[in-house]
């Protein structure tokens, strides 16, 4: 019977957060302009490797490596939180039945850019300190992994909408999640759940043009699978954004979103 509940609401936070993007396309854009900006950073790291980093030869590694290779990691770990508080932003704005815009996002982004940083380089760390535990202590690496993302899940929106430095944000975040920590975060279990469903056509289409076996069709078939894949990316993390914005709304506010009404936001944060 939980487990149904259970279902049931991460369903209709899925469905509702689908409406709003139906009425909202331009949300989607923010993560488009994720994905493109941060393939651009990629490619223009690697080139920059190559130029820069001596040829080597054997298993040894330039000393340059790893300095390079956490710079580019903090950039598109840098830039993907950019354009998530720019669709935070704007998910806030269409919560409150107002008209997004892109350049609104990018502008509210812009204007919290350097409270962005410490955030980002708080993120990195931790999340590479949570890995190294979890090599050697695969529970407990997996234990603080989901304590990790149930926290920083409200951390942006709160540094985006209250304009809060990073560690405040946190501070207050811990705060806000005092009585509602539970056992775990079932809409964004239950959201990451539905819209990796949304990927499956296009992972099928892409196993039909392999079982194929023939060059024209699974040549088609691949490259729509990986559009597909692609498009269903862009609107799962646009999903992702509004929800986030949703559940922050409801944590800091206690009242649901309007395009959220009939939703109990509560058993996305099981209490204790």
């Amino acid at each position: 019977m939980a487990f149904a509940s259970t279902l049931s609401t991460s369903w209709r936070i899925f469905k509702t957060s689908a409406k709003v993007l139906s009425s909202r396309k331009e949300l989607a854009v923010f993560p488009l302009l994720s994905g493109l900006s941060s393939l651009l950073v990629l490619v223009g790291m690697v080139t920059l490797g190559v130029l820069l980093l001596p040829a080597t030869t054997g298993d040894s590694v330039p000393p340059l490596f790893y300095p390079v290779f956490a710079i580019g990691f903090f950039i598109v770990m840098y830039v993907a939180t950019f354009w998530q508080a720019a669709l935070i932003s704007q998910a806030n704005v269409a919560l409150e039945g107002r008209d997004p815009s892109v350049a609104a996002g990018i502008s509210a982004a812009s204007q919290r850019g350097g409270r962005l940083l410490p955030w980002v380089l708080i993120t990195g760390v931790v999340s590479w300190i949570i890995s190294a535990i979890e090599e050697r202590v695969p529970f407990i690496g997996r234990f603080l992994d989901v304590a990790w993302r149930v926290v920083s899940f409200q951390v942006l929106p709160t540094i985006v909408l209250e304009n809060l430095g990073a560690i405040d944000a946190i501070k207050k975040t811990k705060e806000t999640l005092k009585h509602a920590w539970g056992q775990n975060v079932v809409g964004i279990v239950g959201l990451n759940f539905f819209t990796a469903m949304l990927s499956l056509p296009g992972i099928g289409l892409i196993y039909l043009g392999v079982a194929a076996n023939i060059a024209a069709v699974t040549g088609v078939l691949a490259v729509l699978g990986v559009l597909w894949i692609l498009v269903a990316s862009v609107v799962g993390a646009a999903l992702t954004g509004i929800f986030q914005t949703a559940l922050y709304r409801f944590t800091v506010d206690g009242q649901v979103p309007g395009p959220f009404a009939g939703v109990d936001l509560r058993q996305a944060l099981k209490t204790r």
